[in-house]
């Protein structure tokens, strides 16, 4: 039996801007400690090989020490007779030709992976594994590819695997059924899976962040999700990566598929309704629910979301609340964005609208600027408000 391990869409190296440095260097290690564990395992279970399916940085250039880190796991791999191969994803591939080579390059050069390179056509690799003729192609993303195109039928030549046993096909796509309904990308059609029929076994693809497989016209088509979740947007996508498994049996070549999921790093979307904040002490009432959610390892994020009476929203000191949860967990966030005032009937702005908490704090700016005497004093103001307005609603990870 041969057994290949495939991982994808580690994402080494991401930078959340508003993390300390300290929580930035620890959010990176829990990024390279998800494909640590994809590599100890093909280690303990003696794998024929070890595939990554692109995305294993964040971006095309990352730092040296995430590099030299990287080289590190895959010579584990190389010394214990365990081969790698490797394909770019639409993260680590430069956007056009002229900007450079993925990172991934650099492990080829020195003999530590096989990297998959041409994004017009599919190259194959060959080796017998465990008495078995395996062929594994890469088809990394183009970019240079118009959204509404079809990456398996816009190839420059047709899929023509070698004679093998088993056939093998790794890209890094979105595909058809499993694409967000606002995302506009290159998308692999289900007829294109269809057509691989008799030609390829099994399609492993990266780019999707959640693990799953599926069946199409008898061709196995395998997600193995993200090695961590990278932002709030992920709370519910499943980490962890894939092994597979290839035996001769009666009727051919058997492809066993087993998930092995990996734990990411804690995540928590708390959210509060405005209304349900008490009049007499909402700072209080907050503080009390952002510490009955928090915990030391989590990352946690308090939305607060609806219509605020004025008279609430000026007795709320939301700071107090942020610096309560930024000392109980590893990381916080506070997004108000989904928070309103109510404005009473009357008032200058209209009876009965609603206007967000940003724009009361416009509001409240230039009241205090209008009573300033000094022309010192206001245009100090004048900047503070500035300031305020454009940090107003920044977060360090998005959904």
């Amino acid at each position: 039996m041969a057994t290949i391990v495939f991982a994808s869409d580690s994402h080494l190296n991401k930078h959340y801007a508003r993390m300390t440095p300290d929580q930035l260097a620890e959010r990176r290690q829990r990024l390279r400690a998800g494909l640590a564990q994809t590599i100890d395992y093909a280690l303990a279970e003696r794998a024929d090989v070890y595939i990554h399916g692109g995305d294993l940085f964040d971006g095309p250039n990352p730092r040296a020490v995430e590099l030299m880190w990287t080289a590190g796991q895959l010579k584990r791999l190389a010394d214990a007779g365990i081969r790698t191969l490797l394909i770019g994803g639409n993260h680590d591939i430069p956007k056009t030709r002229e900007a450079g080579a993925t990172p991934q390059r650099l492990f080829d050069v020195v003999r530590l992976a096989h990297v998959f390179t041409r994004d017009t056509a599919v190259d194959w690799w060959l080796a017998d594994l465990d008495g078995l003729r395996v062929a594994i192609g890469g088809l990394p993303p183009d970019p240079r590819l118009p959204a509404e195109a079809d990456p398996l039928a816009a190839l420059a030549e047709p899929i023509a695997p070698p004679e093998a046993d088993a056939r093998i096909l790794v890209t890094h796509y979105a595909v058809q059924g499993r694409l967000h309904p606002l995302a506009e990308e290159p998308t692999i059609g289900l007829e294109s899976i269809a057509a691989l029929a008799g030609a390829v076994d099994c399609l492993l693809v990266g780019h999707v962040h959640d693990a799953l497989d599926a069946e199409v016209a008898g061709v196995k088509v395998v997600f193995p999700g993200p090695t961590e979740r990278l932002s709030f947007g992920e709370l519910d996508v499943r980490c962890g990566f894939v092994r597979l498994d290839l035996a001769r049996a009666p009727e051919g070549i058997r492809l066993g598929v087993q998930h092995i999921p990996i734990d990411p790093q804690p995540m928590r979307r708390e959210v509060v309704r405005a209304g349900d904040l008490p009049p007499d002490d909402p700072t209080g009432w907050l503080v009390a629910r952002v510490r009955a959610v928090s915990a030391p390892d989590q990352i946690l994020q308090l939305r607060l979301d609806g219509p605020l009476p004025r008279a609430v929203y000026q007795a709320l000191r939301v700071r107090e609340a942020f610096e309560v949860g930024s000392d109980l967990n590893f990381y916080f966030d506070l997004d108000r964005r989904g928070l309103t005032v109510e404005v009473e009937p009357g008032e200058a702005r209209g009876g009965g609208e609603r206007v967000s908490a940003r724009a009361e704090l416009a509001l409240v700016a230039d009241q205090l600027r209008a009573a300033a005497e000094a022309p010192e004093e206001r245009a100090l103001l004048e900047e503070a408000r500035a300031l305020v307005l454009a940090r107003y609603g920044s977060a360090g990870m998005a959904d």
